[in-house]
């Protein structure tokens, strides 16, 4: 049987601080962050950030494209809501985010 290796990519610390924004937004539209308490109004500013020019920018710099992580933030979205993951796992999932760029 054969087995399938997948090449890990090292990251600048550029690429790191992008996908760290995109991370945090994420916990934002969650309302996950731990620091500070969020407001209503940041929780929804994260949320629409991902349909932003910023957002585009953001995963051009990374190599990835917008619509992807439209995508990851939505296939979250929708299993959260549904129960299928807890804010644990879903803490862990973005957390992990990196893996999927």
């Amino acid at each position: 049987m054969e087995k399938a290796y997948t090449e890990t990519r090292t990251r600048t610390p550029e690429e790191k601080l992008q996908i760290a924004i995109i991370q945090q937004n994420m916990e934002d539209a969650f309302a996950l962050s731990m620091s500070t308490n969020i407001s209503q109004a940041e929780i929804d500013t994260a949320r629409r950030w991902f349909y932003t020019k910023r957002c585009e920018e953001v995963c051009d710099h990374i190599g990835t494209s917008r619509e992807h992580i439209q995508r990851l933030y939505e296939k979250l979205r929708d299993k959260y809501k549904t129960g299928q993951i807890d804010a644990v796992k879903l803490r862990f999932a973005i957390r992990k985010l990196e893996w999927k760029l």
